[in-house]
């Protein structure tokens, strides 16, 4: 017995065509979608104002959300090393250090406000 291929017919082969292509332009389409809207919302973020300090935030997060850079942060805190690898709240440093947590983030505060006002910001 011989070995049969199953032909397609052209209509079948026509149809498989548009729907693959009718599937790849619904696939580009949500990438360009999705890809406008996430850079949007980077943009947006990227240029956001700098956020109040609250206690719950670790120093990383103080340093992204206020723009300024580690040094400032952490010469304020003065963690050592050991502690600083962990994810530690402001609240936890002020519990450490003795202070209350507001005080902790006066001082934040004034580190900050100095070292935009010695940049010229």
């Amino acid at each position: 017995m011989p070995d049969r291929k199953p032909k397609i017919s052209d209509r079948h082969k026509q149809l498989l065509r548009r729907v693959l292509l009718g599937l790849i332009v619904i696939a580009v389409v949500g990438i360009l979608i999705f890809g406008v809207r996430a850079a949007n919302s980077s943009r947006a973020w990227h240029n956001a104002p700098p956020e109040d300090i609250a206690g719950w935030m670790t120093p990383r997060y103080v340093v992204m959300s206020q723009h300024v850079p580690r040094h400032v942060i952490e010469d304020v805190i003065a963690l050592d090393g050991d502690v600083a690898r962990h994810k530690i709240t402001l609240e936890d440093i002020a519990l450490n250090q003795g202070l209350d947590t507001a005080q902790l983030i006066a001082l934040l505060d004034a580190a900050i406000q100095d070292f935009k006002d010695s940049q010229g910001d």
